[in-house]
């Protein structure tokens, strides 16, 4: 098991871009409301047997949110192939990583523009986020996110696993500290695959005509939806906007299409016409469990390196 330190914000795009304000995330959410576990208490797997965490009681715990603690848990489970398979908990406190501001977003059917001002890095305080020690599993292995003083550390599990379109992570946590006892499981979506916009050849730009509605083909996915985006290019500097277009697809479509009046708006503020276009895949679903609301997100990491194309606004 290995933890990494770092912050995580909105979607597991195949850019590592922020849907924090200036992006957009999957609508394909699911609704649970459920009371708290029972005496089953805590089970840590391992790929080498299992033990047990005592302390857990046989009833619910009621819940309050204490100073320092959101009352929304986001954990993140992200599939693929060996050395890829990780879990994590987004830092949900205000004023923590990148500090944009936004212009309202351009919308238009599946798609919006959004344009954000770039105004530095939050840092978190301690002690903000604790919702104790979470597990995480894969069948039979499990891996511990532990709180770490001012968030959660991204934790990977041994290269042995790996998980695929359809295979469960399964989170499990709380009763202890006010949280409530809990077990959610997420499925990964299906790898996103971009067929259209690609260039002639390798290392190419995509030439984008504005002036036309783009057209958007992927292989068709029966898990999860498709987020396409495109991402305004230029130097990070604090004060300088930087627009995004987000489109987010029925998986199973294999096909979208981007307005011409949404790609003009991209090229009016993207530095010399010039940007760089990303796909991925994304699974959201959203429970309440003694009024603790826990969302999870699932992404699947490509076998390849990261799949993007730099695109050109003409």
């Amino acid at each position: 098991m290995t933890t990494r330190r770092g912050w995580h914000f909105g979607m597991s795009v195949l850019l590592a871009l922020s849907s924090a304000g200036c992006g957009g995330h999957a609508e394909q959410n699911e609704t649970l409301v459920l009371e708290s576990g029972g005496s089953s208490g805590t089970s840590q797997a391992t790929s080498g047997g299992a033990s047990s965490q005592s302390g857990m009681g046989s009833s619910a715990v009621e819940h309050t949110t204490p100073i320092g603690r959101p009352s929304t848990l986001e954990l993140r489970a992200s599939g693929g192939p060996s050395g890829t398979v990780a879990a994590f908990v987004v830092n949900m406190q205000p004023g923590v990583g990148p500090q944009d501001t936004c212009t309202a977003p351009m919308r238009e059917g599946a798609c919006q523009v959004t344009t954000c001002t770039s105004g530095g890095i939050g840092s978190p305080s301690s002690g903000y986020g604790d919702f104790g020690t979470i597990s995480a599993s894969v069948g039979a292995t499990t891996v511990l996110l532990t709180y770490l003083g001012d968030g959660y550390g991204t934790t990977y599990f041994p290269d042995s696993v790996t998980l695929g379109t359809g295979g469960i992570m399964t989170f499990h946590g709380g009763n202890a500290a006010d949280v409530p006892e809990f077990s959610v499981s997420t499925a990964i979506p299906g790898l996103a695959v971009l067929e259209s916009p690609l260039p002639a050849t390798d290392g190419a730009s995509v030439l984008i005509d504005t002036s036309e509605d783009l057209p958007v083909s992927w292989v068709p996915i029966s898990i999860g939806q498709i987020q396409f985006r495109i991402d305004g290019h230029g130097l990070f500097k604090i004060g300088e906007p930087i627009s995004t277009l987000v489109c987010t697809f029925e998986g199973t479509a294999g096909t979208g299409v981007i307005s011409r009046s949404l790609l003009s708006t991209l090229k009016e503020n993207s530095p010399a016409g010039s940007a760089s276009a990303g796909i991925g895949s994304e699974l959201e679903t959203t429970t309440v469990i003694d009024g603790l609301t826990i969302t999870t997100v699932s992404t699947q990491s490509p076998t390849t390196p990261k799949q993007y194309v730099h695109v050109t606004l003409e």
